[in-house]
C-alpha cells in the first residue's frame, strides 16, 4: 500500500469514521481514540517514495503544560505585526496605551491564549481616532473560524492549490470527489457536557481567512478530551509565514481554551526529516504499542527510535534493553526463523513477525471469547461449532458466547472461521478497544 508521507495523519480520523460501536454509535473517548492511532496501521507496512518502511507512532502534547519556544513565539510575532502593520501599532499605543504592568508582562511572558489570538480581528481593539473621526484598522483583517467539515468550492481551490503547488500532484489527481472523501466526511459532530462545561465533538475545518480570502485550512477531529489534526492545507501566497508553526499553536491554544487539554500530532515518523518538528512541542508523549501508555518523548526514546524501527518502552524495559543496543537486543529477543525448514503461513497474522501483534497467549490470557461481539445479517455461518441460522444480531451475541465456549488454538489460526477473524482483530488492536466495538461481519460471511 502506497500512502504519502505528509497524509499519514489522517489516517487517524479516517479508521474512526469506521468503528461500529451498535445502534448508537461508539462514544470516541480519549484512551480509545489513542489506541486507534497506533492500531489503524499495525495490519499493513505503510511505505512512501521518500522514506522505505515507515514506523509510524502516535503522539500528543499536554496542552497545560505547553511552553513555546523561541522559533514558534517568533512566528507568532512576526505574524502579529504583519497583520497588524506599523500604522496601527503606532496609532493604538497612543490611543489605548498599555499599563507599565502590561508592558512589562508582555515583554517578559508569553501567554499563548493571548498572543495567538492577538492578531484576530475581533480581538484587535479599534478606538476612534479624534482627527479622523474613524476607528483605527489594521492593516489586514485577519479571521480564524471553527466550521463544519462540509465541501465548499472556496475550500476546495485551498485544496487544489495546496497539493499542486506543496505535493506537486497534477490536476488529474485533484479531484472534488477525492476532497470529500478524504477531508469532508469525518466524525459525525454533535456537543459532550462535563463539569457543567459544555464542548464540540466531532470533526471540524478551522479556517483562517485574510482581507476575505480562505488562506488555510485545518481539519480537526475534537473528541471529550483531545483537540486531533488530521490535515493542513494553505495557499502558496502565505508561504512566508510559518502555518504549520501557527495553526499549531492555534489548536492547542484550542486544546487549552475549551477544556479538551491534549493535542493530537497525528502521526511522529522518526525516519522522516519532515516530522522531526513535532518533536520540539514540550510536553510531547509518544504511545506505547504493547500497554497503550503515553511515554515522554524525551533523549532516551529518541535514541531506541534511532537505533530501532519498533520501539516500546515497555518491552525494552521488561527485557532490559537499553537504548545504546535497541537493534541487537531486539533482534535477539524477537528470536531468528533462520533455521527453519519450513516457511511461515502467511494466512494467519500469528504467523507472521508483524511488531505489536499479540500472541494466542496473550489473547487467551486478556480477553475471553464471549466479551467480543459480532454483527451479522439473516446467514448461515460457520462458528466452528456447527452451523446455526442467526436472525437477529443480539442473537449472535449471545450464540456466539453459548456455541464457540472458550478460544482454541486451531481454530484461532484458522482465517475462514469467526474465531480466526476476532482473534486476528483482537491481535491487531488490543484487548481494550476490542470490549468496545462490533465486529462487522453481514458483508465478508
Amino acid at each position: 500500500m502506497h500512502i504519502p508521507t505528509e497524509k499519514c495523519s489522517q489516517l487517524t480520523t479516517r479508521a474512526l469514521s469506521t468503528v461500529d460501536g451498535g445502534d448508537q454509535g461508539l462514544p470516541i473517548t480519549n484512551p480509545i481514540y489513542g489506541i486507534l492511532v497506533v492500531h489503524t496501521i499495525q495490519l499493513g507496512t505503510f511505505q512512501s517514495d521518500e522514506v522505505p518502511g515507515l514506523v509510524l507512532t502516535g503522539i500528543r502534547l499536554d496542552g497545560l503544560g505547553f511552553k513555546p519556544q523561541k522559533d514558534q513565539r517568533k512566528a507568532v510575532n512576526r505574524f502579529t505585526e504583519y497583520v497588524l502593520g506599523p500604522d496601527y501599532s503606532r496609532l493604538a499605543a497612543r490611543l489605548c496605551p498599555k499599563s507599565r504592568e502590561e508592558k512589562q508582562r508582555y515583554r517578559t511572558k508569553f501567554d499563548l491564549s493571548l498572543r495567538i489570538h492577538e492578531a484576530e480581528y475581533q480581538c484587535v481593539k479599534r478606538p476612534i481616532n479624534s482627527s479622523s473621526k474613524k476607528s483605527i484598522e489594521p492593516a489586514h483583517k485577519f479571521e480564524v473560524t471553527l466550521e463544519a467539515d462540509t465541501f465548499t468550492e472556496e475550500k476546495f481551490a485551498l485544496f487544489a492549490n495546496y497539493q499542486k503547488v506543496v505535493h506537486k500532484e497534477p490536476p488529474s489527481r485533484i479531484s472534488k470527489a477525492g476532497f470529500r472523501s478524504f477531508l469532508c466526511s469525518g466524525l459525525t459532530r454533535t456537543t459532550y457536557k462535563q463539569d457543567g462545561k459544555e464542548r464540540r465533538i466531532g470533526s471540524y475545518h478551522q479556517c483562517y481567512r485574510l482581507d476575505g480570502r480562505l488562506v488555510a485550512m485545518g481539519v480537526l477531529d475534537l473528541t471529550p478530551q483531545c483537540v486531533s489534526s488530521v490535515y493542513l492545507m494553505y495557499h502558496e501566497c502565505v508561504n512566508d509565514w510559518e502555518f504549520g508553526k501557527l495553526s499549531a499553536l492555534q489548536e492547542i491554544a484550542l486544546a487549552v481554551e475549551a477544556g479538551y487539554r491534549y493535542y493530537y500530532m497525528g502521526y511522529y515518523i522518526h525516519s522522516c526529516i519532515k516530522m522531526r518538528y513535532k518533536s520540539t512541542f514540550h510536553p510531547t508523549y509518544v504511545l506505547d504499542p504493547e500497554t497503550y501508555s503515553w511515554d515522554p518523548l524525551d533523549q532516551d526514546i529518541l535514541a531506541r527510535l534511532s537505533a530501532c524501527d519498533y520501539v516500546s518502552l515497555s518491552r525494552d524495559r521488561r527485557l532490559g534493553i537499553n537504548a545504546s543496543s535497541s537493534v541487537t537486543d531486539n533482534e535477539q529477543a524477537a528470536g531468528s526463523t533462520a533455521g527453519s525448514s519450513t516457511a511461515p503461513d502467511p494466512s494467519s497474522i500469528f504467523h507472521t513477525d508483524m511488531p505489536g501483534v499479540m500472541s494466542i497467549e496473550d489473547i487467551k490470557e486478556n480477553i475471553s471469547l464471549g466479551e467480543i461481539d459480532v454483527r451479522l445479517k439473516d446467514k448461515t455461518v460457520n462458528l466452528a461449532r456447527g452451523n446455526v441460522i442467526l436472525k437477529r444480531t443480539a442473537q449472535l451475541t449471545l450464540l456466539l458466547r453459548q456455541r464457540l465456549g472458550e478460544w482454541d488454538d486451531e481454530e484461532m489460526i484458522d482465517t475462514s472461521g469467526v474465531q480466526g477473524v476476532a482473534a486476528e482483530f483482537v491481535a491487531c488492536i488490543g484487548p481494550l478497544l476490542a470490549r468496545e466495538i462490533v465486529i462487522d461481519l453481514s458483508g465478508g460471511m
